[in-house]
């Protein structure tokens, strides 16, 4: 009896761990309480606090938060002081003296660091000392944070609540949405310009302008009542548009307009939730602190939004700067009294040459198409945090020291592939069957079930040693240029990061910017940008860092040469060019023909460094 439960289990994995990657989670729609949204919360809450080891929420901001700040820290504590009676002094002060010695932040940065102060009950005067200097400078995403940093009750002389309103209607596409780029909205970036317009709801222009970013939100919520990102799947886009909506007073678990096939909102979050209470990027996959911070403070947005509170970046704990003898006196009206601003034309002519010229390359310089992301698949990361993501090793992550050397190993050329140890574990798989199989025999120990048994065992084994791609360092940095017998041409790839050289003393970005020199390899027909990059990391032993799944052409590349996304500021990561273009496809769906040329190329500022210009898919056409 008991063989034949075992083997009931072993058919049983032997059935399902095939299909573990391919089958789809369900998510089933649930009318979730305050008290089940509260419980999300202190889910997350609770995570962390295991996480850092701290012994309460206090303590938590003492401690890491506190450590964390300018780099890790700011939007947990945005999160917390909206849904928690705490005291933020100690952050506040070690991002104060953060920020005095800071000079390399992007303007969308210094407005996210102004937003964090707010939130900690700050009268920092860095607060309204950067909004001219940010405001704009990005393109939207400055005007966006610029304009959550006014709506808390901060002004400048250059910009009012009203000026920055007009500019971003004036930025809304014919679909309904906005983008950092491109001809077509991008759920993410409208979403958060929803969110920063919201106080505003109530006025008509801005009312209708909202109501058109809501249908196109809705239209584009997907079964589960998520979203997808370029194809990806993904929480943080579910997380955006509920607090979006959460804001304007929408419930994002009974609206109709946001329910799809019974899921609602929150439904499109909790598909991601780990049992320990953290979010992953992709379904299936490991804690990713984006996911996770953005799914918080989601949810207390729509706790907020339930008990009639503010939304979630008007803060409870705004303070008044302290404003010294030296500051000039704004002549800014407040993020309340600002109607006469609304419309006024001399408003819009307050805006700065650079933040105009920076406004216009944003609508103007791309030739087709649509909003970038880090390497296609992350623009809800690279738009909302500067938390570097901590990618845990697996399967689909390459992970060895290398030297800023082009090529670090010496390669060789290979027309065949070498066996691996796959064939000699499997004989020795089955000569133990046979050994164990000659024991009972001599041993008379003859019943069938015994010999099926011991088959079924090292049947299950060959499969586990099929299904798994055990390799070393130096297995899997191989050396060897592979020629393909079935290959339909060749294509050149190139590795760069010229953005950054002379940015950092890091050994991993070489002096003149070349990871890898352009470099041909031949392909067959199906490979994709992914497939080369791997191909290359292994023949030329070049660290390559990624997630997501290569079997269904969802991959994220987090880091390459050990330079990572966010290591030179919110906006910047690795993004890839065929033939000068940039794709808006996932790397891991491109596939590559002929004579292609890829680059991949870092970038500080979301492309905007790179003179980019972007493929019309119609991917986001209505």
């Amino acid at each position: 009896m008991k063989i034949k439960s075992l083997t009931g289990v072993i058919v049983s994995l032997l059935i399902t761990v095939p299909l573990a990657d391919t089958l789809p989670i369900k998510v089933n729609a649930q009318e979730y309480t305050v008290d089940e949204v509260n419980s999300l919360i202190d889910g997350i809450v609770d995570y962390k606090l295991t996480s850092s080891g701290a012994a309460d929420i206090q303590d938590w901001i003492n401690g890491s938060l506190t450590e964390g700040a300018g780099t890790t820290s700011e939007w947990y504590v945005i999160s917390l002081s909206q849904n928690y009676q705490a005291d933020f002094s100690s952050y506040e002060n070690a991002l104060s003296s953060y920020l005095a010695s800071d000079e390399g932040s992007s303007a969308a940065s210094m407005e996210k660091y102004a937003l964090a102060l707010s939130a900690a009950g700050s009268s920092n005067s860095y607060m309204e000392d950067i909004l001219d200097d940010s405001i704009g400078q990005q393109g939207i995403m400055s005007y966006i944070y610029g304009l959550h940093v006014l709506n808390n009750g901060y002004t400048c002389p250059d910009f009012s609540t009203g000026s920055v309103v007009d500019k971003l209607m004036s930025m809304q596409y014919d679909d309904g949405g906005w983008a950092l780029f491109g001809e077509y909205g991008d759920i993410d970036v409208t979403a958060m310009t929803i969110l920063a317009l919201s106080p505003y709801y109530s006025e008509p222009y801005v009312h209708d302008s909202i109501d058109r970013a809501v249908t196109f939100l809705s239209e584009r919520q997907q079964d589960n009542g998520g979203y997808q990102s370029f194809g990806t799947p993904n929480p943080e886009s579910a997380s955006q548009v509920l607090a979006a909506v959460s804001a304007i007073g929408i419930d994002g678990i009974h609206d109709e307009r946001f329910i799809k096939n019974g899921c609602n909102l929150i439904d499109g979050i909790v598909a991601y939730r780990l049992p320990d209470g953290s979010y992953s990027h992709t379904l299936g996959g490991d804690t990713n602190d984006t996911a996770t911070v953005q799914a918080l403070y989601s949810f207390i947005a729509y706790k907020r939004m339930t008990e009639g509170r503010s939304p979630i970046f008007v803060f409870d704990n705004r303070q008044p700067v302290s404003v010294n003898a030296e500051q000039p006196e704004s002549n800014s009206s407040s993020s309340q009294n600002n109607a006469d601003d609304k419309t006024s034309a001399t408003a819009n002519e307050k805006l700065t040459d650079a933040s105009a010229a920076s406004a216009t390359a944003a609508s103007t310089t791309v030739t087709s198409s649509k909003t970038t992301a880090i390497t296609t698949a992350a623009l809800h990361v690279t738009a909302f945090t500067s938390e570097a993501v901590s990618v845990p090793t697996a399967s689909t992550i390459i992970t060895t020291a290398v030297t800023t050397t082009h090529y670090s190993k010496k390669v060789t050329s290979s027309h065949e592939k070498k066996p691996g140890y796959k064939p000699y574990i499997i004989a020795a798989i089955g000569g133990a069957a046979v050994i164990l199989s000659l024991i009972l025999f001599l041993l008379k120990k003859r019943n069938l079930r015994n010999y099926l048994f011991i088959l079924l065992c090292a049947g299950a084994g060959i499969a586990v040693v099929m299904l798994t791609d055990i390799r070393s360092a130096d297995d899997y940095y191989n050396g060897n240029i592979v020629h393909k017998d079935n290959s339909v041409g060749t294509v050149s790839l190139e590795i760069r990061c010229d953005t950054i050289v002379g940015k950092s003393d890091s050994e991993f970005i070489p002096e003149d910017g070349t990871i890898l020199e352009v470099t041909d390899f031949e392909i067959e027909e199906g490979e994709t940008v992914f497939d080369i990059l791997n191909e290359a990391a292994q023949t030329y032993g070049i660290h390559v860092e990624n997630k997501g799944s290569s079997a269904h052409g969802m991959v994220y590349i987090a880091g390459i040469n050990y330079i990572y996304e966010y290591d030179f500021g919110d906006l910047s990561g690795w993004v890839y060019h065929v033939n000068g273009i940039t794709p808006s496809r996932n790397c891991g769906e491109y596939v590559l023909s002929d004579g292609d040329e890829i680059q991949w190329l870092y970038t500080c500022e979301l492309g905007h460094d790179l003179n980019e210009v972007y493929e019309d898919d119609q991917l986001f056409q209505p």
